[in-house]
């Protein structure tokens, strides 16, 4: 679609503005890892970004362009990973399964990222934050959501302050938005309080996603673990989860419209 943007990560890619195609330029290359079965070579393993993009084009005008900014890395956690360096003139962390956190080199990218692309262009507005994440963390649901809730509040409370105008909305957690993940993972450790913590930041904005909900192992794209139920299939992204995740978005957005309505009334 010529409204969907990424900001790019690889190569000479890195801080421009390019297409968004089927497997978007995150920390974590996914390319090497697409299915032999796809019609074109070196397509890579898919994820919500670019479905979840089209499901977004149906609530802003048409006149308006959407770019993602993806920012993941599959293994990752607040306690599991290293700590890593983070280069500001690329705006990159280092290679490999880094630890999430205020410090972190995944967050400081993210920030910076962020911030370059709002300085972009003065009309720019941010949607919303999708996150998937938490697994990594099932030996220690405390810690995890410790940890989480610091970097989460600490993202808003500095983009409030430096960008106050410059998403829909006030920065506060109706633009965080906490999204479950493959059944496999519910059973395993401290998984299942780690999402009840997620519920519990914001409920408003938690995307809940039924457990029979395709996995790798059913329609996948390569093998992106080795326990393929650990990981979200392809027509899961398409038919079930981006649609769940735009449909709260819509929902959210038009509550607090209908509250900003009803106070200038």
């Amino acid at each position: 679609t010529e409204r969907l943007w990424q900001l790019g990560f690889y190569g000479e890619d890195n801080l421009k503005i390019i297409p968004l195609l089927e497997c978007a330029q995150n920390f974590q290359d996914m390319r090497p890892y697409g299915n032999p079965d796809n019609e074109r070579e070196g397509l890579g393993t898919k994820g919500i970004h670019l479905p979840l993009g089209e499901q977004l084009l149906e609530l802003v005008s048409m006149d308006t362009d959407i770019l993602v900014l993806p920012c993941a890395y599959g293994g990752t956690g607040f306690l599991e990973g290293e700590e890593g360096i983070y280069d500001p003139k690329t705006k990159k962390p280092s290679p490999g399964i880094l630890r999430w956190g205020v410090n972190s080199p995944y967050y400081l990218s993210l920030k910076d990222r962020l911030k370059y692309v709002l300085d972009l262009k003065e009309d720019s507005r941010f949607l919303a934050m999708v996150w998937i994440q938490g697994e990594s963390d099932h030996a220690c649901s405390v810690r995890h959501m410790e940890l989480f809730q610091e970097m989460a509040e600490d993202f808003l409370a500095y983009f409030q302050k430096h960008y106050p105008k410059r998403a829909y909305g006030k920065w506060d957690r109706n633009l965080w938005y906490n999204v479950e993940t493959a059944a496999y993972w519910y059973d395993i450790g401290d998984c299942e309080k780690i999402w009840n913590g997620y519920k519990k930041f914001h409920p408003s904005t938690y995307v809940a996603i039924p457990r029979s909900t395709d996995t790798n192992k059913e329609n996948g794209t390569g093998m992106t673990a080795k326990v393929r139920e650990a990981h979200f299939g392809n027509n899961a992204f398409w038919h079930v989860i981006a649609p769940l995740v735009a449909e709260k978005i819509k929902d959210v957005r038009g509550h607090i419209r209908d509250k900003e309505e009803a106070a200038k009334s």
